[in-house]
């Protein structure tokens, strides 16, 4: 079997809460960019590279990021030279020299979320080309079926389909002052009375705080017994976050959701600087890489919580013993559709996945002809 053509597919993402809503963020220092991180982001685009193959057979990949208008470029003037005509089995050959190739102007970025959305590809086609789902090419499955924890809020509705764990939001930031502290800890206190003494509760700070507020809200949040602190301050200050570990023994940190590859993630774990490697597949590397990323942690005794959703993400979940859980987030709850159809979906906090070839999913062809509204997910 050999590649006889490299596509990228875009369309835009409709807003959500993701985009619209107040969430505490890197430039929620500035007022002008505080309300909702649409006001920066500018537009969202999804991505998903399709190859194409001589035995009548494709594969489907997401690029990560949300700045898929970026894709084509990239594949068109480097990556699909590097591809067409290989045989697509080859797949690690053809990461690296992907990843090789383009050090002069890639390494983190959309570089790599594009590398990322072509590894996916890869290993959608050599699974459908043998018959078998992907987490049976790379492991096997380890959990059936795989406990979820929901990202967002807290509703009624959540808690009636099963979700008994959380990620929320952190809604302000140190330039909020105390005020906005306490607003955040009654969050966390009325998220805690909704979900009970059992659920597990975690926050998502997106980067958007420093030490020394990280430090004030886990202590003034300790009583309602949150799990862990994700991604508190920028990914560049490995540093920072190891200071937050030394000084919140009681609180786990959890990093890695805007790392990429196993060189980011090597820098992580041997600064001990969390503990919980959240790396995203999307944009890390693809299931390639997080195979590596998983590797290298459960050598430190790491577990790995990826960033993210979709098929690729549970399906690595499902093959790796140290990943525990999975995230979900409600994309059909925003008012857009996924770009992808047969994307497996929880119940009762558990997910269950099919034994279908590849990744089982294909486009919606619906979304990217612009017939139907494209979800916000990056």
């Amino acid at each position: 079997m050999q590649i006889t053509d490299v596509k990228v597919h875009t369309v835009e993402m409709s807003a959500s809460w993701l985009s619209d809503g107040l969430i505490a963020n890197p430039m929620s220092v500035y007022p002008r960019f505080k309300e909702k991180r649409q006001s920066w982001f500018g537009p969202m685009t999804a991505a998903i590279v399709e190859i194409q193959s001589d035995a009548g057979l494709r594969g489907l990949g997401t690029v990560g990021g949300g700045k898929g208008k970026l894709a084509p470029l990239i594949v068109e003037e480097q990556f699909k030279n590097l591809l067409v005509g290989q045989d697509p089995f080859r797949i690690e050959l053809l990461w690296e020299q992907m990843f090789r190739a383009s050090q002069f102007y890639g390494r983190k970025g959309a570089v790599i979320e594009v590398i990322s959305g072509i590894d996916i590809a890869l290993w959608d086609l050599v699974a459908k080309a043998l018959g078998q789902p992907v987490y049976n090419l790379i492991g096997g499955k380890t959990k059936d079926p795989i406990p979820v924890y929901l990202t967002g809020a807290l509703t009624e509705v959540e808690l009636a389909r099963g979700f008994r764990h959380v990620k929320i939001p952190v809604i302000y930031g140190p330039a909020d002052g105390k005020e906005g502290l306490r607003k955040n800890v009654e969050l966390v206190k009325e998220t805690r009375r909704r979900l009970g003494p059992e659920g597990d509760l975690t926050l998502d700070c997106y980067m958007a705080l420093d030490v020394a507020y990280t430090i004030q809200l886990a202590r003034a949040v300790a009583e309602f017994d949150v799990l862990w602190i994700e991604e508190p301050v920028p990914p560049d200050q490995i540093d920072s976050y190891r200071r937050l570990k030394d000084a919140l023994p009681d609180m786990l940190i959890a990093g890695g959701e805007h790392e990429f590859t196993r060189y980011g993630f090597r820098d992580l774990i041997e600064k001990e600087a969390v503990d919980i490697l959240q790396p995203d597949i999307y944009r890390a590397g693809g299931v390639s890489e997080l195979k590596k990323i998983a590797a290298m942690a459960s050598a430190h005794g790491l577990p790995v919580i990826p960033h993210g959703v979709g098929a690729p993400t549970y399906h690595f979940v499902a093959s790796t013993p140290g990943c525990p859980r999975a995230e979900y987030v409600d994309i059909l709850a925003q008012g857009g559709r996924p770009v992808l159809k047969g994307e497996p979906q929880p119940k009762n906090g558990f997910l269950d996945l099919s034994d279908a070839p590849g990744f089982g999913y294909e486009l919606d062809e619906e979304v990217f002809g612009r017939k139907a509204p494209a979800a916000l997910i990056w």
